[in-house]
């Protein structure tokens, strides 16, 4: 395999799993639509689908499914627990540089797992630590990395009046797997700004920054954007919808310049005090 399909098929391994990690940012978000009382834990059912646009071999769309539930540990400390399942539409791996007849690849991209201790909220701020591992799920090579990741991961939460505010990140090394793929060594952060706005209405901002550290002149990848969205009541529940766009400034070159995402999220507080 050619260094080029290698170097092509590890950023495309890089975008997958970081877009994972940005329904991290979402527990922050679920947070926000849970009723103002004393829950110390929560179910969350998070969806959402990007559609890339401007990538070199194509345009692609990625289905997120993200589970996010909360264990009481102790008096006053929980256990913060993020599983995604990510299914994808994308572009094929070009057989050689500027061949543009690579074929659409279908199907589940890696498994990744995400688990936070963070003390129950008491007041405007709150954090946690924990650990980031991703599992080598992929269907096809174009949608994974090949290999078992793992290594630390944090949250932090600020809540201000009307604003939301978090950030997210975690850094992955690859510990095993197939030995023709590159490693993964990669750093993901993800940020989240909420603005509350009249009649349920909100502004939501939470770009994905990422770093592969063993990228050898393209390291990140920085968009900015945003969008808006609003809470409704779904029975007794409460459901928030958003539409966002980003822009990749920074990028490597096989990376979209465009994202549209679209995001569902459902709060089921439990565990009252």
């Amino acid at each position: 395999m050619s260094a080029y399909i290698l170097r092509r098929l590890s950023i495309t391994g890089v975008a997958l799993l970081a877009a994972l990690t940005q329904s991290q940012s979402t527990f922050a978000e679920t947070e926000a639509t849970s009723p103002k009382n004393d829950v110390r834990g929560f179910f969350a059912l998070p969806v959402e689908l990007d559609l890339d646009s401007g990538a070199a071999n194509g345009d692609a769309a990625i289905l997120r499914i993200m589970p996010v539930y909360t264990i009481p540990v102790f008096e006053s400390w929980r256990l913060v627990n993020l599983s995604i399942l990510t299914l994808a539409d994308a572009p094929g791996t070009p057989a050689f540089p500027g061949d543009s007849n690579s074929q659409k690849t279908t199907g589940m991209s890696d498994f990744l797992h995400a688990s936070f201790y963070t003390p129950t909220p008491a007041g405007s701020f709150n954090w946690g630590i924990g650990v980031m591992a991703s599992l080598p799920t992929a269907t096809d090579d174009a949608l994974g990395s090949g290999k078992w990741a793992v290594g630390p991961a944090f949250r932090v939460v600020y809540r201000t009046g009307a604003w939301n505010l978090g950030l997210i990140g975690g850094q992955r090394w690859s510990v095993a797997g197939s030995s023709n793929r590159s490693d993964v060594n990669q750093l993901l952060l993800r940020g989240a700004i909420r603005r509350q706005l009249p009649n349920d209405w909100f502004f939501v901002s939470a770009p994905l920054i990422v770093a592969n550290w063993d990228s050898d002149d393209q390291e990140w990848l920085i968009p900015l954007g945003g969008g808006i969205g609003r809470k409704f009541p779904l029975g007794e529940y409460p459901w928030a919808w958003s539409v966002q766009g980003y822009y990749n400034v920074v990028k490597p070159d096989p990376a979209p310049d465009w994202v549209v995402r679209f995001a569902v999220i459902a709060a089921i507080p439990f565990g009252k005090k």
